[in-house]
């Protein structure tokens, strides 16, 4: 049976089966709008954009999301009807951006709690100028409205390119490539990729790219006056729906990604680099979680509060580890920075460890023993390497992250990755010294004489942590009742048993300290909010102490008769570390659903301590590359609270009010905003030698608190090829900026900031 064209159903006389060619006529001027062909050009576009913005509103990443259907629409119908606008477009997108920034903030400002607009602008106001903050100068955000602020306008950015792209150039493939990047991207957090706006989006892709060139080719004809049936974009219209048939179904069983590990390496190859520039902005968009279940300690250099989490049981790793008397832990990493939003590790040095060399790490501590622990991987956890007690040795090439100024290993990397299915094995270094032992090691009674570096940088907490009321000191010390660092860790612990374990667990108030609410507030929790409530109660004492994540080995999830454990998820756990003179680092477990590490008391045997040798103990990687100098003489304190972004809160404001429009001016906004930022004005030494700051921190090599400026420069200087010349840069700020005088204009420094700054620039994008 023939099927009708649509030239025969629309056929004017019964019975025509052929309209006669001829040469259709735009309408003009107000009725250009309303033209029949591009309503169906719009419909097919908006069911594109929109099965996109479906796909990212229903995966939920924040629990704020507003609705993103109004203003991705207004984008859609503003791109179009300016399409047809014959002025300048420069002009058009100018005249544009106050629309899509008014619609975005007004979308933005929805899901902002407070009573009236102008009270929820100045909630917007305060919480981004705090995030951009934490953005500048460093720490942990996990406010969800930072996030909802780049969506919004991105989606609003997005429809309106894309209906400009296709109404004004007539170029399809400028809409469906981004949208069809970020819809696969999405999806692919999904269990099943295939999802109805997947199914969409195919569809509507097939049919619009078939449209769009036969428009254009009209367009054409009609400008040769070439005649053609009025129907003929319908007819084929029809046809291509068949066609967008055949391409959902060959889609359809095409393998997903999952399930071809050719597809599933490509595409891990192809967004590595990304992913891995992006992985440092993770402590930014801490509340973003998704739809996929993730693992709880999965942030890269960084373990903040989450507040309510779930435990899910997918297994991680498979671990064999030799019988032990207490219940191993399986170490990832260990974090010395304490902030109210979470944990960091304090920037410092990577050395290369060849495999099976076994480092000297604990040589000169007494009373610890090896322990063997071989793993086999389900590819979920990076390149990590586990280790039970302080890692000594991996059986692969790896590289090893420690303190700057310690020279302490805090975590392993195998260099060459860890994926599903690969093993490997490592070897780390348990404490057996007796509650005797650690408590005459941490005698408080007399001096404790503790390596270079430990006790500054494991006593940490914030500036104005110690302002009053301190109640976490005073409850720490109200638990003493012996002047030993063991008792004094044992009675904290045995406080913090009693609070009880909750996975549910509201988030800490924005402007609250996480451990003081929950001491005090919440008194409820899970592993990381004891562990680090124990670990900041014994600094706040002056014990050396930071917090180690990883996984307990549950007997629940031992294989009977062996010693193979099948580790899942709900086995994540966090726990304070303890640092004992002569003794070395030693774990506590204050929270209640494992069972405390329990130590034999014994007869009083005097430790190796450090006081009696005259002389700290070595960490033993003194010989490694890589070392940075010993710390400097000043002893100075961590300062988290250095510098300040007064001027954060304005390019926000300038950003959502005039700028949200368009990406591309807002990055480049933003990033000469960054570079010029509080340097009016000042002297010319001073000025390079704090834009060499900036570009070495945008390049991930940033100053620390601890370093004074010559330290800093010899550091990047080791990191960064071909900037040696930073000292130079450095000696004229020190001049000018202590010596109370203007450093005058010398070629030499003209020459060398020149350098600097262009080893850092190629820093910045990976070109060295």
């Amino acid at each position: 049976m023939r099927q009708a064209s649509w030239n025969e159903m629309f056929a004017p006389k019964p019975g025509a089966l052929v309209i006669e060619a001829e040469t259709p006529k735009e309408p003009k001027g107000w009725r250009r709008f309303f033209w029949w062909e591009d309503i169906v050009t719009f419909a097919l576009l908006g069911a594109l954009v929109l099965a996109v913005i479906s796909s990212v509103y229903r995966a939920e990443w924040v629990d704020i999301m507003p609705s993103l259907y109004p203003v991705t629409f207004f984008g859609l119908l503003m791109g179009a009807m300016l399409a047809r606008v014959r002025w300048p477009e420069a002009i058009i997108h100018v005249l544009a951006l106050p629309f899509g920034a008014a619609a975005s903030l007004a979308t933005i400002l929805s899901v902002v709690p407070d009573a009236t607009p102008w009270d929820r602008y100045e909630e917007l106001h305060a919480r981004m100028a705090a995030w951009f903050d934490v953005a500048f100068n460093g720490g942990i955000s996990a406010d969800e409205l930072p996030f909802v602020v780049l969506i919004v306008p991105l989606a609003w950015i997005a429809s309106y390119l894309s209906s400009w792209a296709v109404f004004r150039w007539q170029n399809v493939w400028l809409a469906l490539v981004p949208s069809g990047f970020l819809l696969l991207s999405n999806v692919s957090y999904f269990s099943g990729q295939f999802s109805f706006a997947v199914v969409v989006f195919l569809f509507a892709a097939v049919l619009l790219i078939t449209r769009v060139n036969l428009t254009a080719r009209a367009k054409t004809w009609r400008e040769e006056d070439k005649p053609y049936p009025p129907f003929l974009s319908l007819t084929v219209l029809h046809t291509t729906f068949w066609l967008a048939i055949t391409v959902l179904a060959a889609a359809w069983v095409m393998p997903r990604a999952g399930e071809s590990g050719a597809l599933e390496s490509a595409w891990v190859d192809a967004t590595e680099p990304v992913a891995e520039r992006a992985a440092g902005l993770s402590r930014l968009f801490v509340g973003v979680r998704g739809p996929q279940e993730s693992l709880i300690h999965r942030y890269p250099d960084i373990v903040p509060f989450q507040g309510p989490i779930e435990l899910p049981e997918t297994e991680v790793l498979e671990a064999i580890v030799e019988q032990l008397e207490q219940r191993p832990y399986l170490r990832s990493e260990s974090f010395d920075v304490y902030t109210s939003e979470g944990w960091e590790q304090s920037s410092g040095t990577e050395q290369s460890l060849d495999a099976d060399v076994i480092t000297e790490v604990d040589e000169q501590l007494a009373a610890r023993e090896p322990v063997s622990l071989e793993i086999q991987s389900e590819g979920k956890t990076d390149d990590t390497a586990f280790t039970v007690g302080q890692p000594r040795r991996v059986n692969r090439d790896a590289t090893a992250q420690s303190t700057l100024a310690v020279r302490d290993i805090v975590g392993i990397d195998v260099r060459d990755g860890v994926q599903e299915g690969s093993t490997y094995e490592t070897t780390g270094s348990l404490s057996v010294a007796t509650a005797d032992e650690l408590r005459l090691a941490s005698d408080l009674t007399r001096e404790v004489a503790y390596p270079t570096g430990i006790h500054r940088i494991y006593t940490q907490l914030p500036a104005d942590f110690h302002e009053p009321p301190d109640r976490v000191h005073e409850l720490a010390a109200s638990l003493i009742e012996e002047q030993n660092s063991y008792d004094v860790a044992m009675a904290i612990e045995g406080y913090l048993r009693q609070f009880p374990i909750d996975y549910d667990i509201p988030e800490t108030p924005r402007g609250r300290d996480t451990v003081d609410y929950f001491l005090f507030d919440l008194q409820r929790g899970y592993f990381d909010y004891h562990a680090s409530a124990m670990v900041v109660m014994l600094r706040a004492l002056d014990i050396p102490s930071r917090l180690a994540v990883g996984y307990v080995l549950d007997p629940s999830e031992r294989i009977p008769g062996t010693n193979q454990y099948r580790v899942t998820e709900q086995s994540a756990f966090a726990w304070p570390v303890v640092y004992f003179p002569g003794y070395g680092w030693i774990e506590f477990n204050p929270t209640p659903n494992q069972p405390r590490i329990e130590r034999p008391d014994s007869a009083a045997v005097e430790p190796p301590t450090e006081a009696e040798s005259g002389e700290a103990p070595s960490l033993g990687l003194e010989d490694l590359p890589g070392q940075f100098g010993e710390e400097d003489a000043t002893g100075s304190t961590l300062d988290l609270d250095e510098g300040s972004s007064g001027g954060s809160g304005l390019v926000i404001t300038l950003w959502v009010l005039a700028g949200l429009g368009m990406l591309a001016l807002v990055a480049a906004g933003l990033g000469r905003f960054m570079w010029t930022h509080g340097l009016a004005g000042v002297p010319l030494a001073t000025r390079r030698w704090e834009q060499t700051a900036r570009l070495a921190s945008w390049s991930g090599n940033g100053p620390k608190p601890t370093q004074t400026p010559h330290e800093f420069a010899s550091a990047i200087a080791d990191k960064v090829r071909g900037i040696d010349d930073v000292q130079l840069l450095a000696d004229a700020y020190v001049r000018e900026e202590f010596g109370d005088k203007d450093v005058p204009v010398d070629e030499r420094l003209d020459q060398a900031w020149e350098k600097v700054r262009n080893g850092l620039v190629r820093r910045i994008f990976r070109l060295r």
